[in-house]
């Protein structure tokens, strides 16, 4: 029963923040949002990869990118093996770093919104909040609450936030589709 609540819980929140992105990208008029579809339908060239649009991107971004792609990696890598070993326990330290640099550094790149945090920046305080239930679930070996709040902070704060990287103008859509 829980886990459906936690699920619930999850999906409204991812909810509310994508229908805040649709609102605040123009859902009812000719805004951002009618310019991404448009922008999704003129794409002719398909998959057309610049790698180097990494390196042209400035530091905190570099950053940000890089230790969201490592976090999601070994992230990934943690749900496949073994729990309870002390390499386990060391890379979990590691991810949990990767993630506070992902959130720190999220903090200082306003390019959606110039000047302001725009609707993204939702996920910084919930993953610091989710972080702090990872490491306090896990300290006190409530392993199916650690298990959960892993999976909440992995899906909820590091694959959905990493979705809106691919939109157009986003650094991951340059380094993929070329524009």
């Amino acid at each position: 029963m829980h886990a459906v609540r936690h699920f619930a819980l999850g999906f409204g929140l991812v909810a509310v923040v994508v229908g805040i992105a649709l609102i605040q990208g123009g859902l009812f008029n000719d805004g951002m949002l009618a310019a991404y579809g448009r922008e999704f339908r003129n794409m002719t060239a398909g998959f057309n990869p610049d790698f180097s649009a990494f390196f042209r991107a400035p530091l905190i971004i570099q950053i940000h990118a890089g230790a969201a792609i490592a976090a999601l990696g070994l992230g990934a890598v943690q749900m496949l093996a073994p729990k309870g070993t002390i390499p386990h326990r060391t890379l979990g330290y590691v991810w949990a770093a990767l993630m506070v640099t992902v959130a720190f550094t999220a903090i200082f790149i306003r390019q959606i919104n110039p000047g302001g945090f725009s609707f993204i920046h939702i996920f910084v305080p919930l993953t610091f909040f989710g972080l702090y239930g990872v490491i306090t679930h896990a300290r006190a070996m409530r392993g199916d609450k650690h298990r959960n709040a892993v999976f909440g902070l992995f899906f909820g704060a590091l694959l959905v936030p990493g979705l809106f990287a691919f939109m157009p103008g986003r650094l991951m859509y340059q380094m993929f589709f070329g524009g």
